[in-house]
């Protein structure tokens, strides 16, 4: 952008001075330069566009982002487009463009946070003026339209408006307007009429596209990452724009107002303080890239005038007969006190602080570098495949270098493959047509890179103890996953304690060992000796096209399905052994295998002797298919899964968030989901008969009615992330 308006008008060098802050705003001078308020869009000289970003992350906010985006539908003064930009969550990004079709959803193309969100938003749009709404913010019918005013001025760069607080559960009696800005809102400090302001709310703010460009957009060393408490990135992006052009005005006008959800533990005294706080540290940063001369001058002007305003407005209220007015002063104390204890407390440190933020940054946009170690390869079939794939290719969506490290009897040399940005390399195992899985060439691979941090995904294999001892000769920290199961050889399942006593000194090293289930954190520390804080406990995730599926219906109420790799021990011989007594009670009965694995021919076997191959169905879910087993789902109404052992079953945790009914046996992970209330127990010691008479009482039974509360692969994903970056 150059020092002429995108129409050609100039922009008049004039007396705004430097306006600096962070989320507290404040008027300043115009300096014989009065905003022209009568000036009207649609006189001729002001057709300008629109386009609105709305910035989203999270599943949990469905709803509160399709309000925000109807608000902006329901303008008296139309947008040229809406764009919705998903911050590194594939099940959001999914589901939205699902949802919105009408509205340009994209994926955040820039390092995981608001700023490179934002950015991404602003490079798609097309309007010369770029609007900005919180996803969980609704705009007034004519929001846009008293924003365009403000334009018809050549001279306003950026404009926004009063941000209201919507409080879900009341607003708290004790919470001075003074502090509004603790919840994202406008404080009661702010003019009554359109006035020039230093900076502006990120929930109600809007730019001219070219200034954005012009300098760069948002600085991806500001704006939040998760609960990363280093905000202000609106705060630098007006002082930017105001040293750019120096004429030019940020302008605040009230009548454009925007309504912000505060959920209700947002009106506690444990987040005020904290927000209170985390200002204060957000406000030394700014001031260290900034100078504390301008980046603290506006803050003074608040400290002097506003605080003792509301002060007296709360001794007055106490006086007329509300006792909360004192509470309200009293708060305003508390509130400036744990500001100026963030702020200098956190001076000192200010340039680590920002350091610590551009290294996160850099983490999530490519610097961490994870290495998965695992048996087989994530694109087969199998839970901690399954596992393995939904994961890796989450962290590369987030910008994460992760690489998966795998074997496989079959291969010769190294083979390499990409999967959703997830590189794939498999190397040789032996011996051929075992599961032991030595592969000496894991070694040197894993040396030849550079990671920050080694995943071992499973333990019972030969691939754990040389990923593990490979990783301490590297100096690289690791952590482990157990991902426990059951074995067709009894032997082997004997096995498993000497296991895992031989294991015992490589596991006890790891930076931290990883449970999917709560049974792990008890069996397998008592087996180590290792406390339960060394333990994360993070289960397994699942998909919102399962929820989806529970939308079809309840399948068909004859069909009944056992699910999962096709060996003895998963327990499909059990199903298929109680068909026939099924079929005698519900002829119309169907019976689905599904999975593939070397029991296949055994089962065919067993269905030709039991004759009922005619009601049995052999199917797969490919693994290249992410819809294919909620597809699955939706034509079943029972799922029973009679496994000797499973960790945190995967097919017991899609069923269960498509709301069908599941019969599962009584033993490890399979037991927490009963416990958990989504599933029938019952003992794999238990009769034929026992067993069909379970699945005809089930198939009788109504589906469930109420979602349950399960953690998605998003959130799995993140835990990860999360342990990553505090052992890496």
């Amino acid at each position: 952008m150059s020092e002429h308006a995108p129409s050609g008008r100039a922009y008049r060098r004039g007396g705004i001075g430097l306006l600096l802050g962070t989320g507290l705003l404040a008027p300043v001078s115009w300096q014989d330069r009065p905003v022209d308020n009568h000036a009207q869009p649609g006189d001729g000289s002001f057709p300008i566009p629109f386009s609105v970003v709305i910035c989203a992350y999270t599943m949990d906010r469905l709803e509160e982002i399709g309000c925000a985006i109807q608000s902006v539908r329901a303008q008296t003064r139309q947008a040229l487009e809406t764009i919705l930009v998903i911050d590194h969550s594939p099940d959001l990004l999914e589901q939205s463009r699902r949802r919105w079709p009408d509205v340009d959803v994209i994926p955040n193309s820039e390092a995981r946070g608001l700023s490179g969100a934002r950015n991404s938003g602003v490079a798609e749009s097309r309007g010369e003026v770029v609007a900005f709404l919180d996803d969980d913010a609704t705009a007034a019918p004519d929001w846009i339209e008293v924003l365009a005013r403000a334009y018809a001025d050549p001279r306003v760069l950026a404009a926004g408006g009063t941000v209201r607080p919507r409080w879900l559960a009341g607003r708290p009696s004790w919470f001075p307007p003074e502090f509004d800005w603790v919840v994202g809102c406008t404080h009661s400090g702010m003019p009554a009429e359109r006035s020039a302001v230093r900076n502006l709310v990120g929930a109600n703010m809007s730019l001219r596209r070219d200034a954005l460009e012009e300098v760069g957009g948002f600085r991806k060393e500001l704006g939040r990452i998760g609960t990363l408490p280093v905000g202000c990135e609106e705060t630098d992006l007006c002082i930017r724009v105001s040293e750019r052009w120096p004429d030019g005005v940020i302008l605040y006008d009230p009548a454009a107002t925007v309504d912000h959800l505060v959920p209700a533990e947002r009106g506690t005294l444990r987040y005020f303080r904290e927000r209170c706080g985390a200002e204060g540290r957000s406000k030394a940063v700014l001031t260290k890239m900034l100078g504390s001369e301008s980046g603290l001058s506006e803050e003074r002007s608040y400290v002097r005038r506003t605080l003792p305003l509301g002060f007296a407005r709360g001794a007055g209220d106490a006086l007329r007969g509300d006792p909360a007015g004192l509470a309200r002063s009293a708060m305003l104390g508390v509130g400036l006190a744990r500001t100026t204890a963030g702020y200098l407390g956190a001076r000192g440190s200010a340039q680590g602080s920002v350091t610590g933020r551009r290294a996160a940054t850099e983490s999530v946009s490519g610097t961490l570098r994870v290495l998965m170690v695992t048996p087989r390869s994530p694109l087969a079939q199998g839970g901690v495949e399954r596992h393995v794939m939904e994961v890796s290719r989450r962290m590369a969506a987030a910008g994460v270098d992760v690489q998966v490290l795998c074997t496989d009897p079959e291969v010769k040399g190294v083979e390499i493959e990409n999967f959703d940005g997830v590189e794939i390399r498999t190397v040789r195992a032996h011996p051929r047509g075992r599961d032991y899985y030595l592969a000496p060439r894991l070694w040197g691979e894993m040396g030849a890179g550079e990671w920050d941090i080694v995943h071992v995904q499973s333990y019972h294999t030969l691939v754990a103890p040389l990923a593990m001892l490979r990783a301490l000769t590297l100096g690289i920290p690791y952590v482990v996953t157990f991902h426990g199961g059951g074995h067709t050889s009894g032997l082997r399942n004997r096995m498993r304690r000497t296991q895992m006593r031989l294991l015992r000194p490589l596991l006890r090293r790891a930076a931290r060992l990883v449970a999917v289930a709560r049974f792990e954190v008890e069996r397998y520390g008592r087996e180590l000796r290792v406390p339960a804080e060394r333990f994360e406990l993070i289960p397994n995730g699942t998909d919102p096209s399962f929820s989806d599926a529970a939308g079809h219906g309840v399948g068909d109420p004859y069909t009944l399905a056992t699910i999962g790799r096709l060996e003895r021990y998963k327990g499909h011989h059990r199903v298929l052994a109680a068909f026939p007594l099924v079929l005698e009670r519900e002829p119309q009965a169907r019976l689905l295998i599904v999975g593939k694995g070397p029991y296949e021919a055994e089962l065919r076997k067993q269905a030709a002797a039991l004759e009922v191959e005619d009601r049995v169905e052999f199917t797969s879910v490919p693994p290249e298919s992410p819809g294919g087993m909620a597809d699955l789902l939706g034509r079943v109404a029972l799922v029973v899964l009679l496994s000797d052992f499973e960790t945190h079953p995967l097919v017991g945790i899609e069923a269960a968030a498509a709301r069908r009914r599941l019969l599962v046996s009584d033993s490890s992970g399979l037991a927490e989901l009963a416990e958990d209330g989504f599933a029938r127990p019952i003992s794999v010691e238990e009769p034929a008969t026992v067993v069909a008479e379970a699945i005809v009482e089930e198939l009788g039974r109504p589906a469930p009615q109420e979602a349950p509360n399960l953690t998605t692969w998003e959130e799995c994903a993140s835990a990860l992330l999360d342990l990553y970056r505090r052992v890496a």
